[in-house]
């Protein structure tokens, strides 16, 4: 594979291998075009942490779940990559369904 500098078909194309093109909170699919132009990486470890970078603290996100509570501060000394997805998750789905819900009042019917 050539060499990229971006994210989809660069530095995070192993991410995305790895999580089988699938966001591993709402389970969008990046497997379809062009979902696959949606999909992101989510750092699981806070900027300055150590193991930051480290690919098994990556995982595959859609850039609405990557961004949906990314300002939320977790405890993530001893966790595991899953753990840490765990926790996240209902913050993220909630999230999701509060716009959703706004969705459906405000534009659904536009």
């Amino acid at each position: 594979m050539a060499k990229y500098t971006d994210s989809l078909r660069g530095y995070a194309y192993e991410v995305h291998q790895r999580d089988n093109f699938v966001c591993r909170y709402c389970g969008f699919d990046g497997k379809q075009w062009p979902n696959w132009l949606c999909l992101s990486v989510d750092h699981l470890l806070p900027n300055g942490h150590p193991r930051r970078d480290e690919r098994q603290y990556q995982v595959t996100a859609c850039r609405f779940c990557n961004e949906a509570a990314n300002r939320t501060l977790r405890p993530v000394d001893g966790k595991s990559p899953d753990q840490l997805v765990q926790e996240k998750k209902p913050d993220v789905l909630a999230t999701r369904e509060k716009y959703k819900r706004f969705w459906e009042e405000n534009v659904r019917s536009v």
